[in-house]
């Protein structure tokens, strides 16, 4: 991931009117793999709406992407999307999909997932500090 992925981040957040932002580092990497060193969480609860970003999102689109956000509690919540195009060596193309559950209260996350058409179990988890 480029050095400058967060900046950028940051700068592109605050144009989609996101109200809280989540610098999130992966401590534990799940044996499926598809998992990205960082991700970069936004949302805005009165709207309900929530962005990702990480290495994958960037490598497809180059920007944030729109999520299926829903809050679970007062201090956590949880972020669903697909992700279609993702580059597989000697495979072609990939679809993806991921749930990404942010723990607020613990500065934590956990991260599920599958690669549809294939056996992998994607999972990590790691801590959060809040940019924004």
């Amino acid at each position: 991931m480029k050095s400058y992925f967060l900046a950028g981040v940051i700068a592109v957040f605050p144009m989609v009117g996101m109200a809280a932002s989540f610098d999130c580092t992966t401590k534990n990497f799940g044996r499926g793999g598809w998992v990205s060193k960082r991700y970069i969480a936004a949302y805005d609860d009165g709207a309900g709406a929530g962005s990702m970003i990480d290495a994958g999102i960037n490598e497809v689109h180059g920007a944030p992407i729109p999520v299926d956000w829903k809050r679970r509690s007062d201090t956590s919540s949880t972020f669903r999307w697909k992700l279609k195009g993702a580059n597989i060596s000697n495979a072609g193309k990939a679809i993806l999909s991921y749930k990404f559950t942010l723990f607020e209260s613990r500065n934590e996350f956990t991260l599920s997932g599958r690669l549809h058409g294939y056996d992998n179990v994607i999972s990590a988890s790691g801590t959060c500090k809040k940019i924004r």
